[in-house]
């Protein structure tokens, strides 16, 4: 095909396409023309009407999204708490008012001030106190003694004395710190209270204290403060050494102190003696309560879990008790109380802080036996605690003198009547356990119940706790003057035969001891003495203890002090029987103690 058929061939297609309504690149549109009528933009397809299924759909979508967002939001509060570290809680740091000296800002301002004695002028105040006392009413004891018929007239008296006394101490302060507070080793203390480190701090406090207490009672609570807030051990331990080298050194006189009620205070008169007497009396009468505070807050650290704060508090107790005689009382009952401890060193920590407290003071015998008596009868006490307070009680040393045979009287008496509770105590176990088997068991006859009942022993209780007793008794009685031996014989022996019948062979043999000794010293031979000790000859226990060589001893002196002869024959015959089916020691002990018997007896040969 030639070019111009090609291009009559084009221009025929192209009249044939317009004429259908196309429009060409090439030949001018004709015919009908869409353009103008196409929407521009983006074409959206049609809605349909939303059925009810959809609904559901839709609404069971939303609440998964929200399960979904709220599980989100707990993941993330829970990845938040344990995902992150805790941020680290500041250490209590110790608080320093700024004016130490000030006790009552504000209330005494505007008053005119009173003559007193001079804060520079102290040296040791209950020594200036009994100065003033001696010089204001007078060295005779009756005019110290306060004298009132109507209670509540005397308190309304006491409280006004009270306020006086405040207005005394803050003048006090007020003066002490104008003249003493602005030398340069008070603003260097001061200073080191403000900045310094908590050692520091508790030294500046004692240092203050120590220079003049009256005037620093704010320093005195400050290290209160750290024994009884919780500021941390470490800063207990160091308040409770500081505060016991105060009161030990300066603040505590060597009496026990007395408040404005037991004072004399109508007779003060309204001088500069008089004042100052006043303010020494008040100032005792805030040292007791600080003191009280003291003691509250060395009885919750004997309880402490910390080994090292217990074993503080018990040598601090121990100290106060040794040195001063100010709440004495509940000191010791406080170092008692520790015999009773869970732990067995805090218990033998007490028991030897009280073996040195009698051997510093051996007047306080009678009054720590008492303690420890009222502490042994205690409800629902353990026998470890008892047994930790008989072992106290044993070890206690005594002397014919002074009040020594009162002393092993007392003790002997405490002792029997744990006997008597802990027999008790174990006959009432014994019921029980009737009870409880009779219930049980079906078959069985008296006969073999009676005969069951005679072969258990009288006392069911510790060994160890018997021993102690049996101990104390054997140490105490020979103390006991001769005139309260009989009575001591007649109340106590029949409980020691219980005691001899004991399944424990180490308890009869203490037990028959202390017999011996008894017997010896009224020279009363007892028959019931030597059945018993014959008994217990064939137990096979009596070679296997750790008690026999003293069995072998009693049998010794029991067969010398006999005057029966057909009776040591007998024993004789009894011990040669045991010798041979015993071990070649055992039979070689047995020919000795009876050649030793053939000496001081020759009529058995």
């Amino acid at each position: 095909m030639s070019v111009m058929d090609s291009e009559a061939f084009k221009s025929e297609l192209a009249s044939v396409v317009s004429s259908l309504g196309f429009a060409t690149s090439a030949v001018p549109a004709s015919g009908f023309e869409d353009s103008d009528f196409r929407k521009k933009g983006r074409i959206k397809s049609e809605k349909k009407p939303p059925s009810k299924d959809n609904n559901n759909n839709h609404t069971n979508k939303d609440s998964q999204h929200g399960n979904e967002n709220k599980n989100n939001n707990k993941k993330r509060i829970n990845n938040d708490k344990f995902g992150k570290k805790p941020k680290p809680q500041p250490k209590p740091e110790l608080q320093v008012d700024n004016n130490l000296w000030n006790t009552t800002p504000g209330k005494y301002r505007n008053m005119p001030k009173l003559s007193l004695v001079k804060a520079s002028a102290l040296a040791v105040w209950y020594v200036d106190a009994g100065e003033l006392e001696d010089k204001v009413i007078g060295s005779d004891r009756k005019n110290k003694i306060a004298e009132f018929k109507n209670v509540n007239e005397w308190k309304s008296k006491v409280e006004k004395k009270k306020e006086l006394g405040e207005r005394l101490l803050a003048q006090y302060a007020q003066d002490y710190e104008s003249s003493r507070g602005q030398s340069g080793d008070i603003k260097m203390l001061l200073t080191t209270l403000r900045s310094g480190t908590a050692a520091d701090k508790i030294s500046a406090f004692s240092v203050m204290i120590g220079d003049n207490p009256t005037a620093n009672l704010r320093s005195l609570d400050a290290l209160l403060g750290m024994v009884t807030a919780k500021v941390g051990k470490r800063h207990a331990l160091a308040g409770l050494e500081a505060l016991k080298e105060l009161f030990v050194s300066s603040l505590l006189p060597d009496r026990k102190l007395k408040t404005l009620f037991q004072r004399p205070i109508d007779h003060i008169p309204d001088t500069k003696d008089g004042y100052s007497l006043l303010l020494f009396w008040y100032w005792e009468e805030c040292l007791k309560q600080r003191y009280e505070r003291y003691i509250a807050a060395l009885e919750e650290a004997s309880k402490d879990v910390l080994d090292i704060l217990k074993d503080k508090a018990l040598k601090t107790v121990y100290v106060l008790l040794k040195c001063k005689p100010e709440q004495e009382r509940r000191l010791l009952a406080a170092l008692v109380n520790k015999l009773g401890d869970p732990k067995n060193k805090v218990a033998s920590n007490a028991d030897y802080h009280l073996s040195k407290l009698l051997a510093d003071h051996p007047n306080m015998k009678a009054v720590v036996i008492d303690e420890v008596d009222s502490f042994l009868f205690r409800p629902h006490l353990v026998l470890r605690a008892k047994y930790h307070a008989v072992n106290f009680l044993s070890q206690i040393r005594l002397s014919h003198r002074g009040d020594g045979p009162k002393v092993a009287k007392r003790l002997i008496d405490v002792y029997f009547a744990l006997f008597k509770v802990l027999i008790s105590e174990a006959g009432e176990g014994r019921t029980m356990n009737k009870k409880s088997e009779g219930h049980k068991e079906v078959s069985g006859t008296s006969k073999d119940k009676k005969e069951k009942d005679s072969s258990e022993s009288h006392v069911e209780m510790d060994s160890r706790l018997l021993s102690a007793l049996l101990t104390g008794v054997n140490r105490a009685f020979p103390f006991v003057s001769s005139d309260e031996a009989d009575d001591v014989i007649q109340a106590h022996t029949p409980v020691l035969f219980q005691l001899v019948h004991s399944k424990n062979f180490n308890v009869g043999v203490q037990a028959l001891m202390l017999l011996d000794k008894i017997s010896a010293k009224n020279h009363i031979v007892s028959d019931r003495f030597y059945r018993a000790l014959y008994a217990k000859l064939l137990l096979p226990a009596a070679m296997n203890s750790s008690k026999e060589e003293l069995f072998i001893g009693l049998l010794l002196r029991a067969m010398k002090n006999d005057v029966n002869v057909k009776r040591i024959a007998a024993f004789s015959k009894r011990l040669l029987q045991v010798a041979i089916q015993q071990q070649p020691q055992y039979a070689c002990g047995c020919l000795f103690l009876l050649s030793e018997v053939l000496k001081s007896k020759p009529t058995l040969w």
